[in-house]
């Protein structure tokens, strides 16, 4: 009896890790618009859905190219998903990760304020890549201190965010935008941080967004997904948590304890508890998607978000959209 027993188990076990669905999201930098994800993965909640979940680093156009073909089931990067489903492309956000910048301009100690950036002899700010979100941010708080981005200053590509800080340390250029935590390592270089992007601009620069034939044919994929990253989202926001995330900051960002926990109350607004943000924020994100595009016609936000699923894992956890 004990025998069939212990057979029985073995086989229930067995199915249960056949039964196990593998997901692959692709992220484009080690970045915090991520860390929600980080978190229910490190947490197990991937896992409380039966999902192996796989973190692929590719570029953000790439990461377009290989959600439409079905090489990965989602992608975070928010920004390229609205821009590619605004000229058509059979895509959709299905859920909103990060909806605030934690950006930081950071410029040679010379200057005291963003206004300073301003002089006869055009500036040189970095940034990771020209008509990406963090140009575009970049140019608002340039405007927001009354410097015309296209005239009063040179914008130029620096390379990634210790490139770009390596090229102000080094003065090959004025200023840069970093993410959260590398403005701590620009302070330690000596570096001044002139703006903090997220008291000017709100916009959504993380989510989950995928392919329209995955909406279709798998709706209680998207739904876990979605679940498990709330759960990471609500888990990363809860200050009792923190000494957990904390350790997960240091393994994804690759930094020390002290640089973690300085920078992780400065990341927690950044992500929106119902996975969802306000209809100005993603109408304002559309709009920068069809200036980028050269898209004249209106664009209806139907076409670039599908909050439906996300709207169900809302009334499951019992949050508000």
């Amino acid at each position: 009896m004990r025998l069939g027993t212990s057979l029985l188990f073995l086989l229930l076990f067995s199915i249960s890790l056949r039964a196990e669905e593998t997901v692959k999201i692709a992220y484009p930098a080690t970045t915090y618009t991520t860390m929600p994800v980080v978190v229910a993965l490190r947490e197990g909640f991937f896992n409380q859905e039966n999902l192996n979940l796989q973190l692929i680093q590719i570029r953000p156009n790439i990461s377009i190219t290989a959600v439409l073909s079905g090489e990965v089931d989602f992608t975070t990067t928010q920004g390229s998903i609205v821009r590619a489903a605004a000229r058509g492309a059979p895509l959709k956000s299905v859920a909103v990760i990060a909806d605030r910048p934690v950006y930081f301009l950071v410029a040679k100690p010379a200057f005291t304020s963003v206004a300073s950036l301003k002089a006869k002899d055009k500036k040189i700010i970095g940034v990771n890549s020209l008509g990406g979100s963090v140009h575009m941010i970049t140019k608002e708080v340039l405007e927001r201190h009354g410097i015309n981005p296209d005239k009063d200053v040179a914008i130029i590509v620096s390379g990634d965010n210790q490139t770009g800080l390596q090229a102000v340390h080094s003065g090959r250029i004025d200023a840069t935008l970093v993410p959260i935590p590398w403005q701590i390592q620009a302070s330690k270089l000596g570096l001044k941080i002139l703006a903090s992007a997220g008291e000017f601009v709100q916009m959504p620069l993380g989510g989950l967004g995928t392919s329209e034939t995955l909406i279709q044919k798998k709706p209680d994929l998207i739904k876990k997904v979605i679940r498990a990253t709330l759960k990471g989202t609500a888990f990363l926001r809860d200050k009792k948590n923190k000494e957990r995330v904390v350790a997960a900051m240091t393994r994804w960002f690759g930094i020390d304890d002290e640089i973690a926990k300085e920078s992780y109350d400065q990341m927690i607004p950044a992500y929106p508890i119902n996975g969802m943000t306000s209809p100005e924020v993603l109408r304002k994100d559309l709009d920068i998607a069809r200036q980028l595009g050269g898209i004249q016609a209106d664009v209806p936000l139907s076409r670039v978000v599908d909050f439906r699923l996300l709207r169900e894992v809302q009334k499951d956890l019992g949050l508000h959209d």
